[in-house]
């Protein structure tokens, strides 16, 4: 079992990504050795209002007949109008947790960090309160794309430290998956609520697979037991995330990715 928790299907409006649909992934997931995938429609977070795109992904579901396991986040939008409703109903429909993109839908992770002054206080807590209710996970989407080669019209940065903090110390309960981020920049505060946390993930998307000193200082601050796999599909080359789990040396292939996260979800205890 090999669990890649950073995929989307769906389309990215600042390049072309081509295999975006849930058969063009699992191909390329299939040779790469992943069996489970957990997925979410990435055009919610452009969609004025998030739950079309995880209806898309629903009706998607529902033709694929391939070899891939996939396990469908819905994307929630907490300043939509409904998204309680929307979110509770996308689990009566089979889906396994929920992804926030905070960046994307314009708030932060911390009330007292207003991300956009106009905007309500936001939500994100109510997120996990409900997934603490229904026992599924939340996926927080850091970035999706590394800062340096960003289109200038894409979210210029991603989530910082004190954000993050706010939101997991508020809720210690919930297992959060946090997706495009480099633990290695944890800051000291945030890495010892980690440690003290548990229920807390990384993938290995933005560690640098062939950067020695990186690797090192993201596993000295997180213990091996919060990484887990996470292919980038479509947006990176899945074997360069796979050829990760091998040369950092402090991975084992596919022993840790597999069984870090496999408790986390419902469908696979």
């Amino acid at each position: 079992m090999l669990i890649d928790i950073n995929s989307y299907c769906g389309h990215w409006p600042f390049r072309n990504v081509s295999e975006n649909s849930l058969i063009g992934l699992s191909e390329l997931a299939l040779d790469n050795g992943i069996t489970h995938m957990v997925v979410a429609n990435i055009n919610g977070f452009f969609y004025k209002d998030a739950n079309t795109a995880n209806i898309e992904l629903y009706e998607q579901m529902k033709e694929y007949s391939g070899e891939m396991h996939f396990l469908p986040l819905a994307i929630v939008n907490p300043t939509y109008p409904e998204w309680e409703n929307d979110a509770i109903k996308m689990l009566e429909l089979g889906f396994c947790g929920f992804e926030l993109a905070p960046r994307y839908h314009g708030y932060s992770l911390a009330p007292e960090m207003l991300y956009d002054e106009y905007m309500p206080k936001h939500r994100a807590r109510e997120v996990l309160s409900l997934a603490e209710k229904y026992d599924v996970p939340v996926r927080i989407c850091a970035s999706v794309e590394n800062f340096r080669g960003r289109r200038r019209m894409d979210t210029p940065d991603n989530l910082y430290n004190d954000e993050l903090f706010a939101l997991l110390s508020a809720n210690r309960n919930v297992n959060v998956m946090i997706t495009g981020f480099n633990p290695a920049v944890i800051d000291d505060k945030l890495c010892r609520l980690i440690k003290e946390r548990g229920k807390t993930y990384f993938d290995i998307t933005q560690v640098e697979g062939f950067m020695i000193n990186n690797v090192k200082t993201a596993m000295a601050k997180v213990d091996a037991k919060y990484f887990c796999f996470g292919s980038g599909l479509p947006f990176q080359y899945a074997e360069t995330n796979v050829v990760k789990l091998f040369f950092s040396k402090s991975f084992s292939h596919p022993g840790i990715p597999s069984e870090n996260i496999k408790n986390v979800f419902k469908e696979l205890r």
